[in-house]
């Protein structure tokens, strides 16, 4: 009984790997907010050049004009697409809607639609270009996934499917011609 008391206090007095034992305490926790620093990075990165890529489609369609309907959406979209060269899948995860504003009253913008990964069907779209002197609402919704999407899950609202919704809108005035 006595030996093994001994060998308590020793080990007891025994600062030999101290520094490893913090380490393992405090690695999960300073390596999960790296992964969460990278992926919030990423995802931002994609967020700049989804806004970026509607501003610039946005001045093109200010300064020469766009079609209504699908054939507008379409046209839109690849437009959107060329330009964010980095966001995988552009054209099917991406949502836009064009909608005039009616200055006359405030102005309340409708519940984003996005792409619903899941269905196979695409959401209905809104896209009138408006007339002269109009100022029309642009909005886009692009559904994008997470680079390490188990990785402190609860930091992200997920869709459905897992994705994550990034919203961008713009708007401007329809010139008169």
């Amino acid at each position: 009984m006595g030996n093994i008391l001994r060998h308590i206090k020793h080990f007891s007095r025994n600062e030999d790997g101290v520094a490893t034992l913090e380490f393992v305490i405090a690695f999960p926790f300073v390596f999960a907010m790296i992964v969460a620093t990278f992926d919030a990075g990423l995802l931002m990165m994609k967020y700049v050049v989804l806004e970026n890529a509607l501003d610039r489609v946005v001045r093109d369609v200010r300064l020469t004009g766009i079609a209504n309907g699908q054939a507008g959406v379409t046209f839109f979209k690849q437009e959107v697409c060329t330009i964010a060269q980095l966001i995988k899948d552009c054209q099917t995860n991406l949502h836009v809607e064009m909608t005039p504003i009616d200055t006359s009253s405030t102005f309340n913008p409708s519940a984003v639609t996005c792409v619903d990964r899941n269905a196979n069907n695409p959401p209905a779209t809104t896209f009138t270009t408006g007339s002269p002197d109009d100022i029309v609402y642009i909005r886009a919704c692009l559904v994008v996934d997470r680079y390490f999407p188990s990785a402190l899950s609860g930091i992200f609202t997920v869709d459905a499917s897992g994705g994550i919704q990034l919203i961008a809108d713009s708007a401007y005035v329809v010139e008169p011609l």
